[in-house]
């Protein structure tokens, strides 16, 4: 009797964490929207690309909300992976790809417009790991990498349909992990909001401050 009412009183909680930080994840997205509606007309192929790889974050982000609050938790865990590797591609844009990779990113070639090829492939997320690390200060590589140590296997699980989803789908989402689930999310449209208004040369001085008014719905700084 005593391990059931520590059980449910841990279920309450997982509960109550899950309603505020759904709450807080609202009100966080509101909160950014001026800081990308304010943003300018990207005026070179680098501003181009962060912003285009910023937006798939965003969307990404915007959307697991929206599948955890109908519960496809399945849906809203298979996009963590996508949305991480378009966060290492937003932070290694910035600083770090060569100007011919990204001309080469926006050049169309032969296979890319007779087939589904892409336009330039590359480099993995490792050898982005290893180019931020050069080029950003530790509070930006340390969250990349350890988000990619703590979950890269069962991210590749959920994308490729392995085990993990299929005995998810079965059971139901601890409400614990799903929380966990919007603030790591809530952590990678952050920075992307950082860096793609770096990449178009504005100040955001009120990025700490929503740091410090949405803790509760954001990474514990690294």
């Amino acid at each position: 009797m005593r391990n059931e009412v520590a059980q449910t009183r841990s279920d309450t909680d997982g509960i109550d964490r899950l309603d505020g930080v759904r709450f807080g994840t609202h009100a966080l997205h509101q909160a950014l929207c001026p800081l990308w509606d304010d943003l300018p007309e990207p005026s070179s192929a680098r501003e181009l690309a962060v912003r285009g790889f910023a937006n798939i974050v965003r969307q990404h982000a915007m959307a697991q909300w929206v599948l955890v609050q109908r519960e496809l938790d399945v849906s809203a865990t298979a996009l963590v992976r996508p949305t991480y590797e378009a966060l290492v591609r937003v932070v290694w844009t910035l600083r770090g790809a060569d100007d011919s990779w990204i001309e080469g990113f926006f050049s169309p070639t032969k296979d890319a417009l007779k087939s589904h090829a892409e336009t330039r492939k590359g480099p993995d997320v490792a050898a982005m790991l290893a180019v931020i690390e050069r080029y950003h200060p530790a509070e930006i590589f340390q969250p990349l990498l350890s988000l990619k140590e703590h979950t890269w296997r069962a991210m590749h699980s959920y994308v490729h349909s392995g085990i993990r989803p299929v005995v998810q789908s079965f059971v139901v989402f601890p409400a614990d992990e799903a929380a966990s689930l919007l603030i790591n999310a809530n952590g990678m449209l952050m920075l992307a909001t950082n860096a793609v208004r770096i990449a178009h040369r504005l100040r955001s001085p009120m990025l700490p401050e929503l740091q410090r008014q949405y803790a509760d719905c954001l990474p514990n700084p690294c």
